[in-house]
């Protein structure tokens, strides 16, 4: 009996051992993902997860190191260390105190401070246009009332010839519907072919518009905010091309005058758009159509 009990006394203990050592330390915590998975999201995702498991010391550091969001996004993670260490496994454990740093890729504030300039420079203009208005009331007031009539009865007199005048002397936008050289243009599949230096030849200085697509962008010379960016008529696609090599040379994102329902912050290669803009030449030792931007759609 006295054996019986001492058995029975044994497994108890043994039961309450396996208990103690199967509670969970709260200081303890295991990472849900590795860190190579964590690379390449969101800062901001992981910093909810990374909370939510019970990490409290967590700081961020940033690379503003961005051109365009070609390969990386903008707030994309680059590398995450856990208590000093870079690379870990999914279910590895750390103290909850652990030190987490979060290094994470964003655009340079160059492009903000560019933007804002255009604002205010805009902003100043408009101020610039309301007070000529203004003076332009005042001395219209000073006019008097016959010379008001007389000018509003000139200006009814004349406004119909006035429109005329104006859509005659306006040059047309140039498009496949209403031109069929540009038409041609847009369909050759050689960028030295001779229809390409006559059209720029006969249309310099003309406006056309056409769909078209972005093949290519990178950064004007050592420049952050300012880019070069190279073209293919109609719609992306990585095994055909249509038209010559179309460029605009040296411009920001203001110079593009974006438009459309869907305005992004930054292109990338492979976005179709529906280009307006001014031929400038063509260029026979590189094979490309200059343009000068007049207004750009996003399709």
């Amino acid at each position: 009996m006295k054996k019986l009990m001492f058995i029975l006394s044994l497994t108890i203990v043994a039961v309450l051992s396996v208990a103690c050592a199967d509670e969970a330390d709260p200081n303890i915590l295991k990472v849900s993902k590795s860190s190579d998975e964590i690379i390449g999201e969101n800062y901001e995702t992981v910093i909810t997860e990374l909370k939510a498991v019970g990490f409290t010391d967590i700081e961020t550091k940033v690379l503003d190191d961005l051109i365009t969001e070609w390969l990386t996004k903008d707030g994309e993670i680059e590398q995450v260390e856990i208590d000093g260490k870079a690379e870990f496994n999914a279910k590895d454990s750390f103290q909850k105190d652990s030190k987490v740093i979060i290094t994470y890729h964003i655009f340079p504030e160059e492009e903000k401070a560019d933007e804002k300039a255009v604002d205010e420079k805009s902003s100043d203009k408009d101020e610039e246009l309301n007070k000529e208005d203004k003076v332009e009331e005042t001395a219209n007031e000073e006019l008097g009332d016959d010379e008001t009539d007389k000018q509003a009865n000139n200006e009814v007199a004349g406004e119909e010839v006035t429109e005329k005048t104006k859509a005659e002397s306006s040059p047309q936008v140039l498009t496949i519907k209403n031109n069929e050289e540009l038409a041609a243009l847009l369909a050759v599949k050689d960028e030295y072919d001779p229809i390409i230096s006559e059209f720029t030849k006969k249309y310099a200085g003309r406006t056309i518009e056409f769909d078209a697509n972005i093949v290519n962008m990178m950064n004007h010379g050592s420049y952050d905010t300012r880019y070069d960016i190279l073209m293919f008529s109609g719609d992306f696609s990585e095994t055909t091309f249509s038209g010559p090599n179309f460029k605009f040379e040296d411009v920001n994102m203001n110079n593009l005058n974006l438009t459309g329902s869907n305005i992004p912050d930054y292109l990338r290669m492979g976005q179709n758009l529906r280009i307006t803009a001014i031929v400038e030449e063509f260029d026979e030792d590189m094979g490309i159509v200059f343009l000068d931007p007049v207004i750009t759609e996003i399709r």
